[in-house]
Order: C-alpha cells, then sequence, then structure tokens
C-alpha cells in the first residue's frame, strides 16, 4: 500500500513538473513576438486591390479578404495581436514603413533586391504564369495549341510579347500564328473565354484563381510556366523581427494551415512550398 501511494505521489509530482515545463514553454512562445505588436495590434500596410491576395468582396465593404488578409491574421494571432489594416496606394506602402504607419507591408508584393537594400522581406508564396482556357476544352493543353486561334489578352501586359514571341516560333515551324486580341482589363479578357470568342489567355496564376473562385467549374488551367516570381512581406529592417517573421511563417507552413487557405483561395497547392530566406 505504501508502494502504491509513493508511486500516486511521485506520478502526481511529475505530472505537475510537466505541466510547468509546458506553461513556461508556452509563456516563452508567447513572448516570442515583435516589439511593434507589443500593444496587441499589428499594423499592416496593403493596397487592398489584388484579388485574391486582398480585396473588399463587395462596393462598400470595410473588412478586406483574401489569402493574404487571412495569412497576416493567422501571424497576428500567433503573437497575441489583431490586425489592423492600412489601405492605401501601393507606390506608398514601403515608405509607410519609414514613416511608421504601419510594421508589415502585406500586398502582393515582390521581393526584388532594390527593395531588400531598405526593408527587410520574407519571400512565402512563389507565383506564376499559367494559360487559362474554357473548362470544356480538352484540347488545348500547351500555349502552342492555339495556333491558329484566338487568345485574348490584357493590353500593356508582357504577356503580349510572350505571345509575340511564340508567334515567331510558330512561324518558324511552318505553323498558323496565334491571333492575339487585347482588352483593357483581366475581367474583359476572360469574359471573351467565356462567351468563346477566344481560345486562351495568358495570366498570372493569383488573376487565374481569383476569376475561376467568381466562375465555379467555368474554367481550368492547363498550362503553368516554370518561371515564378516570389511575393513577400516587408518590415524595417531588423534581424531579430525578421527572424520572427520567418519562424510565424514557417509555423503556419509546418502545421498545414497555410495549404488549408491555398484550398479556400483555389490558389496552387505548390505556391508557399519556397525558402524564406533571400540570400
Amino acid at each position: 500500500m505504501m508502494k502504491a501511494k509513493l508511486g500516486i505521489k511521485t506520478s502526481l509530482l511529475a505530472g505537475a513538473m510537466l505541466a510547468s515545463i509546458l506553461g513556461a514553454g508556452t509563456a516563452l512562445s508567447a513572448d516570442n513576438k515583435p516589439d511593434f505588436v507589443s500593444g496587441g495590434v499589428l499594423k499592416v500596410c496593403t493596397s487592398g486591390e489584388f484579388p485574391p491576395m486582398e480585396y473588399y468582396e463587395n462596393p462598400g465593404d470595410k473588412d478586406l479578404v483574401g489569402f493574404e488578409i487571412d495569412v497576416i491574421d493567422a501571424i497576428a494571432k500567433g503573437w497575441g495581436a489583431n490586425a489592423e489594416y492600412v489601405v492605401g496606394d501601393f507606390k506608398g506602402l514601403l515608405p509607410s514603413l519609414d514613416s511608421k504607419r504601419c510594421d508589415l507591408v502585406a500586398s502582393g508584393i515582390l521581393i526584388t533586391p532594390a527593395r531588400l537594400e531598405k526593408y527587410d522581406g520574407i519571400p512565402y508564396f512563389s507565383s506564376h504564369i499559367v494559360m487559362v482556357t474554357a473548362a470544356s476544352d480538352t484540347e488545348t493543353k500547351v500555349p502552342a495549341d492555339v495556333s491558329g486561334k484566338v487568345m485574348a489578352i490584357e493590353a500593356g501586359t508582357s504577356y503580349e510579347k510572350m505571345v509575340a514571341d511564340l508567334n515567331a516560333e510558330l512561324e518558324a515551324a511552318g505553323k498558323a500564328a496565334i491571333q492575339a486580341q487585347t482588352y483593357p482589363s483581366a475581367s474583359g479578357v476572360i469574359e471573351q473565354i467565356l462567351v468563346g470568342r477566344a481560345t486562351a489567355t495568358i495570366t498570372q496564376d493569383t488573376t487565374a484563381a481569383y476569376r475561376m473562385l467568381q466562375v465555379p467549374g467555368r474554367l481550368a488551367i492547363p498550362y503553368t510556366y516554370e518561371q515564378s516570381e516570389n511575393y513577400g512581406i516587408y518590415l524595417r529592417k531588423s534581424d531579430g523581427d525578421r527572424q520572427m517573421l520567418k519562424e510565424a511563417i514557417e509555423a503556419l507552413q509546418a502545421s498545414g494551415e497555410m495549404k488549408t487557405l491555398l484550398e479556400k483561395w483555389k490558389l496552387p497547392e505548390t505556391a508557399t512550398d519556397v525558402s524564406h530566406d533571400v540570400n
């Protein structure tokens, strides 16, 4: 009986010690956050005009929605804070870090060497150029399959040159050129595919994902180009803060939450499988 009581006491003591250790670990984790969220608010600058990354779902809405909004909200929650979004012109987002109008910039913004000279940035999302067709089209699998057919392109974009380069290759091979028709907006381009006036378009996978959300089951992405660009989250230069932001992003990736958000917004499931280092 004495041994049984000792065993119970020992188990209770061990359990208490374990709870104490876990509690200390949790407290340490909660404290592992940048100083700029010490007040419980994470201020984030964004343009709010890049669906499905961040946008207003309906005219007059006050709250932003989107994949990147969900990511930032999750990061803020992990730091024991609430995200507060400061909406402004895209060109003024990074300077807002200098004035401390915000603590992070998240707006589908590319990680570039020039920007990294002045600010820290963590890449976390790889965006690819894709070809979009009608979901019912089972014949158009690669861009060359649009030979002799209509390709709708948003005017003023780099996609115009991509079609021109492809036409040069088609003509050299003795094949009919693609009939490129330009339109002033991405929505106008997609409309041409939906009504059957165009066979395909070339656009960014983020744009394609947003359009597919709008018209479920009517569009498809049969081809993805190899070249990619990384979007990231920017902050003021600070080795410690940069490391904590990197760890927060990696925690979302490791937990599977990032994948769940990609699925929610119809984005490529491998879009966040990128290195979070910039060197």
